[in-house]
C-alpha cells in the first residue's frame, strides 16, 4: 500500500555520519514523496529545528553526545509529541527500543540490517498509525486482517451491553480443543488474568475508560490452555456517540512472551555486565595501587639519590633507572588509559590554558631524546592561533607526546617536524590542523590501515627492537575521537611517516597573561623551601614513607608520620600540623574514613586543615571520592618532588590559585 501522505518532511537526529549518510540514501531510493530531509546531530541540535518547524517524522538514535537511552525520546516528546518517532536501534538497544514503543514511540528499525522498501513500510506506518487510523471501519477492518493473518486475538467489546465478541487463531491457545469460538464465556477474560496482577488490569482498564481517554494498553500474564501463562500486551481503542461517551472498545491481545524472554535474558545480562564491570574496576584499581606503590618508592627513592654526590657511571645508572621506571609507568599508563576509554569512563576536562605552553611543554619533554638520537625536532605554530583555548590540555598533551614520542623512536636519522595550522575560525572556537611527520622506518602499505588497531605494531620485530604495547597509537585516535577530531595517516616503508588529526577547540571567554599559572609556580613558589612547615604524613608503606619524609625535610619541613586513620587522629590532636598528606589504602583506618572524622567529628580548629590524598590510582571515580570526602587535592603515585612541592604550596597559599 502506498503512503496517503504526501510532501513527507523528515528530521534525522543521529550522529554518526555513515549512518546519516545511510538512512538518507535508502529514503531517497523509496517511492515516499519526500519535501526535505534535516540532520541532526544532538538532541539540542534536533530540538532548536522543533522550535522552528514541525516534521511528518523523526528517525531517533539512542546513544548521542548529549543523551542516551530514553532521555534523548523523553525530551523530544516534550517539544512536539505529535510527530510520529522511529527509533534508530542497535541490536543491544532492543529493549530500550520496546521501552520507547510502550512510552508513545512508533516503530525501530535495526541499524544496518534494512532496506528501502521495509524503510518505506516502517515510514508509512508510524505516520498511519500516529495519525491513529481515519475511522472505526478501518481498525475493524485491520484488526480482522491480523487476527486471520497472525496468532493475535481482536476482541471486540460492547460497553452498553458488557458483551465481548472474540476472534482471532491465537484463541486456540487459550481455549479447549474443541471450544465453541462463537459462544465463549463472558468471565473468559477476567478468569484467565493472573491472580497477582488480575486487580490492577481490570481497574486499569475501567479508569482509563472513566477519565475519557481514546486508547488503553497492558502488559499482562494469560492462562493458557496447558496451565502455563503466557506474557502478553493488549491494546484497546475507545469509540465515543456523539454525547462523547463510550460505547464500545476494539482491542487486540498479542502474546509477547518470547520479547518478554528476550527482555529477561538482556536485563540478565546487563546485570552480568555491570558486575563484572564492577570487577574489573576493582580489579584496576588494586592494580594500579599494586603497581604505583612500590613503583613511587623506586621513583622517589632515584630522585633521592640524583641529588646526592655522584660519580660520573653512578649517574648513568641513576638516570637508566629513571628511564626505565618512566618506561615502565607510561606502559601501565596507556593498560589503564586504554580500559578507561573502553568503558567510557573518561571524561574530558573545560579549562582556560595557553596553547602555545602546551605544545612547547611537548616539544621539551621530547628534545632530550631526539638529542641522544641525534635528530632535529622542529615545531612550527601558525601566529594566527589564539594565544588561550579552552578544553582538556590534557589529554591533547597526551596526544601530541604519544605522536611526537612514537615519531622518535622509529626515526634513526632526519627530522621530526611538528606543524600546527588554522584551518577554520569563528566567535566561539578554532579548527587546528596537527601535523606530525618523520623521516623514519616508515610503514608498510598493507600495514598502514592497522596502526590504530589495539595491541598492534607493524612488525613483531618492532616489538622486540623498540618496545612498547601497541596501545599507544589506539590511545590517541580514541581521545581525538572523544574530542570530535579524526586522525589520518601517510606512510610509505624507509621514507617516514605523516600524521595529521584536526580539533575544533573552544576560545577561551577571557585571555590569561601570556605565562601560564605553574610557570609562575616554577619561577617563583618552587624557589622557596617549606621551611617551618609542620606537615602529617600518614602512609602504610614504610619506603613511601622514607621517600615522602626525606622529598619533605629536604625543603625544611617539620614531618610526623602516622601509619594509618587512627594514629593519624592522636598525632593531629598533639602535634602542630598545617597540612595532612593522606594515603587512602591503609589498616585499622583508610584515608576516607580520617579524612570524614577530621572534617566533621572533630574539635573546630582541625576541621579545616588542608588534606592532600596520596593515591596509588589512576581512575577518575577514586580521585573524585577523595574530594567527595573532604580532601582538598590529590596527588598520584608515583609523584615527582616538584609535583609534591606544588600542591602543598597551592594549599597554603591561596594566591598560587
Amino acid at each position: 500500500m502506498e503512503p496517503k501522505e504526501n510532501n513527507i518532511s523528515i528530521l534525522i537526529i543521529e550522529d554518526d555520519p555513515e549512518d546519516q549518510a545511510m538512512l538518507e540514501t535508502y529514503l531517497k531510493n523509496t517511492h515516499l514523496t519526500i519535501s526535505g530531509i534535516t540532520m541532526a546531530s544532538t538532541v539540542a541540535e534536533a530540538i532548536s529545528y522543533l522550535r522552528q518547524q514541525s516534521y511528518s517524522l523523526i528517525f531517533l538514535d539512542f546513544f548521542l553526545p548529549d543523551s542516551t537511552g530514553l532521555e534523548g525520546y523523553v525530551k523530544i516528546s516534550k517539544i512536539n509529541s505529535a510527530i510520529p518517532v522511529i527509533i534508530l536501534s542497535g541490536l543491544s538497544d532492543t529493549a530500550l527500543s520496546l521501552k520507547a514503543i510502550s512510552l508513545g514511540a512508533q516503530d525501530f528499525i535495526l541499524k544496518g540490517e534494512y532496506d528501502a522498501p521495509s524503510l518505506q513500510k516502517s515510514v508509512w506506518y508510524s505516520i498511519e498509525r500516529k495519525k491513529n487510523i481515519e475511522s472505526v471501519k478501518e481498525i475493524s477492518e485491520r484488526h480482522d486482517i491480523i487476527s486471520k493473518a497472525t496468532n493475535d486475538i481482536i476482541w471486540d467489546w460492547d460497553l452498553a451491553t458488557d458483551k465481548v465478541k472474540w476472534l482471532g487463531q491465537g484463541l486456540k491457545n487459550y481455549l479447549c480443543p474443541n471450544a465453541d469460538l462463537t459462544n465463549i464465556s463472558d468471565d473468559f477474560w477476567v478468569r484467565g488474568l493472573h491472580p497477582e496482577e488480575r486487580k490492577n488490569v481490570v481497574n486499569s482498564l475501567y479508569e482509563t475508560i472513566a477519565k475519557g481517554e481514546n486508547s488503553w494498553e497492558y502488559d499482562y500474564r494469560f492462562l493458557k490452555n496447558d496451565a502455563t501463562y503466557a506474557h502478553v500486551n493488549s491494546r484497546g481503542y475507545i469509540i465515543n456517540n456523539d454525547a462523547q461517551k463510550a460505547i464500545r472498545m476494539i482491542g487486540s491481545i498479542q502474546d509477547i512472551t518470547a520479547r518478554k524472554n528476550a527482555e529477561l535474558e538482556i536485563q540478565k545480562a546487563r546485570i552480568e555486565a555491570e558486575e563484572a564491570r564492577k570487577i574489573q574496576e576493582q580489579f584496576l584499581a588494586n592494580m594500579s595501587h599494586e603497581i604505583r606503590t612500590p613503583m613511587n618508592g623506586v621513583i622517589g627513592m632515584t630522585q633521592l639519590l640524583a641529588c646526592t654526590d655522584l660519580t660520573i657511571d653512578q649517574k648513568e645508572y641513576v638516570e637508566t633507572i629513571r628511564e626505565s621506571t618512566n618506561n615502565l609507568m607510561a606502559i601501565v599508563n596507556d593498560i589503564l588509559d586504554l580500559t578507561k576509554i573502553v568503558a567510557g569512563k573518561i571524561t574530558l576536562l573545560q579549562n582556560d590554558y595557553v596553547f602555545n605552553d602546551i605544545i612547547y611543554t611537548c616539544i621539551k619533554m621530547n628534545q632530550y631524546r631526539a638529542d641522544e638520537k641525534g635528530i632535529l625536532l622542529s615545531c612550527n605554530i601558525d601566529k594566527n592561533i589564539q594565544p588561550v583555548l579552552s578544553g582538556d590540555p590534557y589529554r591533547l598533551n597526551q596526544v601530541l607526546t604519544n605522536l611526537i614520542s612514537n615519531a622518535i623512536k622509529f626515526t634513526h636519522d632526519g627530522q621530526v617536524n611538528v606543524n600546527i595550522n588554522l584551518i577554520k575560525e569563528n566567535e566561539k572556537s578554532v579548527t587546528l590542523e596537527f601535523i606530525v611527520a618523520d623521516t623514519g622506518i616508515g610503514i608498510a602499505e598493507d600495514k598502514v590501515d592497522s596502526v590504530f588497531e589495539r595491541f598492534i605494531q607493524v612488525s613483531g620485530d618492532n616489538t622486540r627492537k623498540y618496545g612498547g604495547t601497541g596501545l599507544g597509537l589506539t590511545i590517541t585516535k580514541h581521545l581525538i575521537q572523544l574530542h570530535g577530531g579524526s586522525i589520518d595517516v601517510k606512510s610509505k616503508q624507509h621514507q617516514g611517516s605523516v600524521f595529521t588529526f584536526y580539533l575544533n577547540i573552544l576560545k577561551a571567554k577571557q585571555q590569561l597573561p601570556a605565562t601560564s599559572k605553574d610557570e609562575n609556580m616554577g619561577q617563583n613558589k618552587l624557589q622557596n623551601s617549606l621551611n617551618g612547615i609542620h606537615i602529617l604524613l600518614v602512609e602504610d608503606n614504610i619506603v613511601n614513607q622514607k621517600v615522602a619524609s626525606k622529598l619533605l625535610t629536604n625543603q625544611g619541613a617539620v614531618v610526623k608520620v602516622a601509619n594509618h586513620g587512627k594514629e593519624a587522629l592522636e598525632l593531629l590532636k598533639k602535634n602542630k600540623t598545617d597540612i595532612i598528606l593522606m594515603d587512602i589504602q591503609m589498616p585499622e583506618m583508610d584515608g576516607y574514613e580520617a579524612t570524614q572524622i577530621i572534617r566533621h567529628e572533630m574539635m573546630a580548629e582541625f576541621n579545616n586543615i588542608p588534606i592532600i590524598a596520596l593515591t596509588a590510582s589512576a581512575l577518575i571515580a577514586d580521585q573524585n571520592k577523595c574530594l567527595v570526602a573532604g580532601m582538598n587535592d590529590f596527588i598520584a603515585k608515583p609523584y615527582l618532588a616538584s609535583e609534591l612541592y606544588k600542591k602543598i604550596l597551592l594549599q597554603l597559599d591561596p594566591s598560587c590559585h
